[in-house]
């Protein structure tokens, strides 16, 4: 089961948190930061994580980012992953979290995304995936 078959919450809008570099042990905390201020900022807004520009991507990252999904998670908040890199999405699919975490291809399915969760008062539309 895909994290696209979970969804539990509304998407009023949305916000791309576009990151880039290596994501490790010495940069990890500060992504977390960066993902938790944008969604702090965004007033319930659904945060799309760009790792298109992402070059390494370690434990560490991989930790920051689950800690800031459990705290979107708990405040009824929605996060989802778009464009990784083939270093992040080989780290997530090892890792199983691919069938946890919801993960767009192409930003611009990820903003379709939340377009759609607004069109259909937070439900997915019915029809062919």
């Amino acid at each position: 089961m895909s994290g696209r078959e979970r969804e539990r919450f509304e998407c009023a809008e949305a916000v791309v948190v576009p990151v880039t570099g290596e994501i490790d042990i010495a940069t990890a905390e500060g992504m977390r930061d960066q993902l938790l201020h944008a969604a702090t900022r965004s007033h319930g807004a659904c945060v799309v994580v760009d790792l298109s520009g992402v070059d390494f991507f370690d434990a560490s990252a991989v930790r920051a980012l689950m800690t800031v999904y459990r705290l979107l998670t708990r405040d009824g908040r929605h996060m989802v992953l778009a464009e990784p890199t083939d270093v992040v999405a080989r780290t997530l699919q090892a890792l199983g979290l691919d069938r946890i975490l919801e993960i767009y291809p192409i930003v611009e399915m990820a903003l379709m995304h939340a377009r759609s969760a607004r069109l259909t008062g937070g439900r997915r539309a019915a029809g062919p995936e």
